[in-house]
């Protein structure tokens, strides 16, 4: 997030300090996992950045703030931005390109916008949240490697824009879209009783048919995530994604994709449950005003347990991003991600099926070896860390603060 957001979200909540948690996740664990940074290249705007996509043998740059950017090699070419947009979109907000994904074959792109407006004759789908003027709007465009053509609208869900907006899309082999919508909320809350509603689409992971805009809630409870990830363990296609939390846990999630097809929606937990009116976070029981207030049960049914959670250790704020899974960059690690706010990189080695992995520190180095931290490499700044995969299926890490994204590599041990 970067500083206009955070004045925003500041001025919302009055964040300055998480209060002290009774219950909390174990703590992160030490290792000798070192990982490589290797400079591949710089954004050439760098207002808002979140994770790069890729759409087919192309890397797409994303600024949230209005613009997209094709990557060559060796520079960025513009495919889109405020003075070519579709006619019916109206940008409101400080990320109005919320994110991008692209087909298996790369050959159509989806761009998810916030809009003050929405074509006509588009699905729309109304929000309960009070303050909701914006809206989520799908496009999809053609795409030849060169260019983005023949734009056309697919749906739109009405959001709060100064809220946690998510934004996590990835399409599916079949060319579905599945898209995180977030809750559309603030620090100090529960998530409510949206969030665990499978009738509206806050807090959900919504898959969207793009060819007649048709909606299905797949999985309920998931509060801000801002990347999902398909990626093939063992056979099985699994989506995977963090869900940043409010004042106790920061969760990495993992499920078959095979799963999102129930006749229920999967429940990650955020919200205040209709079976129990308890809300959860991680794997902790929370209050209204998000505050943990006990220990839940390690295998609660009908409730997704996490891969691995990490909560604040003392830190003022922290934010987890990520993850990013590679089998052609890392050895040991499974899923890598890291934290936002400090700029400090996580890992958990285990299969995305088992539950509640140890969360390890993993340490950094440059080119020529020498220690580095991503604080460091963005000036001492909060960095804002964006984790990704580059079309060779290599991982790669995006910083905010400089626009640097970096190709990353598991060093042996």
């Amino acid at each position: 997030m970067k500083l206009v957001a955070l004045v925003v979200a500041i001025a919302i909540t009055g964040l300055v300090q998480a209060p002290p948690q009774k219950f909390v996740p174990d703590a992160i664990r030490p290792s000798d996992l070192k990982v490589r940074l290797d400079l591949v290249g710089t954004m050439p705007s760098k207002t808002n950045p979140t994770s790069p996509a890729t759409a087919g043998k192309s890397l797409l740059l994303i600024d949230q703030a209005g613009a997209l950017f094709l990557w060559n090699g060796s520079r960025a070419d513009v495919l889109l931005s405020k003075s070519n947009l579709p006619a019916g979109v109206k940008l409101m907000g400080y990320e109005p390109f919320l994110n991008v994904a692209a087909n298996g074959a790369g050959t159509t792109v989806y761009v998810m916008f916030i809009s003050s407006s929405v074509p006509k004759d588009v699905p729309k789908h109304q929000s309960p949240h009070a303050e909701s003027n914006a809206w989520y709007l799908l496009y999809a465009f053609d795409f030849d490697g060169a260019s983005l053509t023949r734009p056309r609208p697919i749906v739109a869900l009405q959001e709060r824009p100064d809220g946690h907006s998510g934004g996590g899309m990835v399409v599916l082999p079949g060319e579905s879209v599945l898209f995180a919508a977030g809750d559309n909320g603030d620090s100090y809350e529960d998530g409510g009783i949206n969030a665990q509603d499978p009738s509206n689409h806050l807090a959900k992971i919504i898959q969207i048919d793009p060819g007649t805009g048709a909606i299905k809630v797949v999985a309920v409870g998931v509060r801000a995530c801002q990347r999902l990830t398909i990626d093939t363990f063992g056979g099985d296609a699994r989506l995977s994604f963090v869900d940043p939390g409010g004042w106790v846990s920061e969760e990495i999630n993992s499920v078959r994709v095979t799963d999102l097809a129930g006749a229920a929606p999967l429940n990650f937990g955020w919200g205040r449950a209709s079976t129990d009116g308890r809300s959860r976070e991680g794997t902790f029981y929370i209050d209204k005003l998000g505050n943990s207030t006990a220990k839940a049960p390690a295998d609660e049914p009908d409730f997704i347990q996490p891969v691995a959670e990490f909560g604040r250790e003392k830190a003022t704020q922290v934010a987890v991003s990520g993850p990013v899974h590679s089998s052609s960059s890392f050895q040991t690690i499974t899923f890598l991600f890291g934290d936002l706010v400090s700029g400090a990189v996580y890992a958990v080695t285990g299969p995305p099926s088992a539950l509640h992995q140890p969360v390890l520190a993993v340490s950094l180095v440059d080119g020529q070896g020498q220690t580095v931290t991503l604080k460091g490499l963005a000036n001492a700044q909060r960095g804002d860390s964006r984790f990704f995969t580059f079309p060779d299926g290599t991982a790669g890490v995006l910083l905010e603060a400089t626009g640097q994204f970096f190709q990353l590599t598991e060093l042996s041990r």
